[in-house]
């Protein structure tokens, strides 16, 4: 052996023996892929080397930490997040991008993507909103949804405001701002169509309306220029000669309340008395009081053609439309005697011609005890009120005005004033001062006859109604 090759030998014995004490000695790694954690041991040198030998070949896209070409002489962990296929809807361009990232968080994705979110953009997975910031804990290859926030002009009952939205819809932008859409409201847009930042959504508020119909009560929210359009969103129908209160043309009431009133109509027939008149004549030959029948009256009859209008099932009015008169009535003649008979008799303590007894009931009165509580001195024809004057109900006041009149007890007065007593003509007042009055005392005669003195033009009718 030369010198030379002993050389060799001596430089070349521990670069053997360092090879063999790294094969003989592996390394101890945590090495965590896409979240999922691994103990390995390996003899590279580099990050790289490392993944390799467990099978983990990096593409330019994959994120690792510490960086591929660290030395693994102070590495213990080493982390990797694969890139994934991942495709990118564009709610707002309606494209799809695919991208390769080991992104995590939707901004970094959308970033990957070309598209820079905003504040307010949303982002979906599977439909549902996630967060931008916040890593996606997705294997596999995914579909993200990218819906840019848009302005949208309300027009709520003549209100405008506009405000951002990221919604899928009208209803759900809505929804999002706190505005409630419930049954009866209207949208100039479908509750369910794209939100349209150049196009203004009208929303005109449901009131809250009772419609009394049929018997019932029904409370709804509607919106309508009239009446007649509300009651066709109900179902609820006029016919014939049925209307509404207001009427179907007008705008909606301010107190909300509609009354439907169901009308019908019938048409009857029904026969009819016509009763007869009485024509009565006076004879002078028959003493007063006295009648005779000259032609006994008797009621015709007839057909009527009524139309009766009932609504809500209330009769509200009949009217008579024909009338057919099958018999004509046969009026009454009446003869009535007007001769004045008199009689005599003893009464008001001395002896009396009279033409007529009638029989009443007397009370008395003085000026400040009528039964008003007003004082009246004077009588209806400007006399005194004083003992001596009478009065009668005015129903006989025409007929026994300044008459004479003998009440036994009492005397002989004039009817010279009026009153009334309750349920009867049949009364006369007996006057008297108020001295004479509270000596006295209020006085009431029950069936108490009195006679008629006079005088009477000759003819007089002295039948008392």
């Amino acid at each position: 052996m030369t010198r030379k090759t002993k050389l060799i030998i001596l430089i070349c014995l521990p670069l053997i023996g360092i090879i063999a004490g790294y094969l003989l000695m592996g390394r101890q790694l945590t090495i965590i892929v896409d979240g999922e954690s691994s103990q390995v041991t390996t003899h590279a040198l580099t990050v790289r080397g490392a993944l390799r030998s467990v099978g983990v070949n990096l593409t330019p896209l994959d994120q690792v930490s510490p960086p591929a070409s660290s030395s693994l002489s102070k590495v213990t962990e080493i982390i990797v997040r694969l890139s994934l296929p991942i495709q990118v809807w564009n709610d707002n361009t309606k494209t799809l991008t695919a991208v390769d990232t080991a992104a995590t968080t939707p901004a970094e994705i959308l970033v990957t993507a070309g598209i820079l979110p905003s504040a307010g953009d949303v982002i979906r997975l599977n439909g549902l909103v996630v967060p931008m910031d916040r890593p996606l804990n997705v294997t596999g290859s995914f579909v993200l949804q990218y819906t840019p926030a848009a302005s949208l002009n309300v027009n709520m009952d003549g209100v405008e405001s506009s405000f951002y939205t990221a919604a899928i819809s009208a209803g759900s932008a809505l929804w999002e701002k706190g505005i409630k859409i419930r049954g009866g409201d209207a949208l100039s847009q479908s509750f369910t169509s794209g939100v349209d930042p150049l196009s203004p959504l009208v929303v005109n508020k449901a009131r809250e309306l009772i419609i009394t119909a049929d018997g019932r009560d029904m409370t709804i929210y509607a919106t309508a220029p009239t009446v007649g359009e509300v009651l066709a969103k109900v179902g609820i129908t006029l016919q014939d000669l049925d209307y509404s209160k207001p009427a179907e043309a007008d705008p909606l009431p301010e107190d909300g309340r509609i009354f439907v009133v169901r009308v019908r109509e019938e048409v009857l027939r029904e026969q009819q008395s016509i009763p007869f008149t009485t024509t009565t004549q006076t004879d002078n030959t028959l003493e007063s009081g006295q009648t005779q029948t000259i032609t006994a009256g008797e009621n015709g009859l007839q057909v009527a053609t009524l139309r009766v209008r009932y609504e809500d099932g209330i009769e509200v009015s009949r009217e008579t439309e024909e009338t057919v008169v099958l018999k004509d009535p046969i009026n009454a003649v009446v003869v009535a005697g007007s001769k004045l008979v008199v009689s005599t008799i003893e009464a008001c303590d001395v002896p009396v011609n009279y033409y007529k007894a009638v029989t009443v009931t007397a009370t008395s009165y003085s000026p400040c005890n009528s039964g008003t509580g007003t004082c009246y001195p004077k009588t209806a024809l400007g006399t005194t009120v004083k003992k001596g004057v009478l009065a009668v109900d005015l129903t006989w006041w025409p007929i026994l005005k300044n008459t004479k009149i003998c009440v036994p007890g009492y005397g002989i007065g004039i009817v010279q004033d009026t009153g009334s007593y309750p349920g009867t003509h049949h009364w006369i007042d007996l006057g008297y001062t108020d001295a004479e009055f509270a000596a006295a005392g209020q006085k009431t005669f029950f069936n108490l006859t009195v006679y008629l003195l006079g005088p009477f033009a000759e003819g007089t009718n002295l039948e008392l109604p």
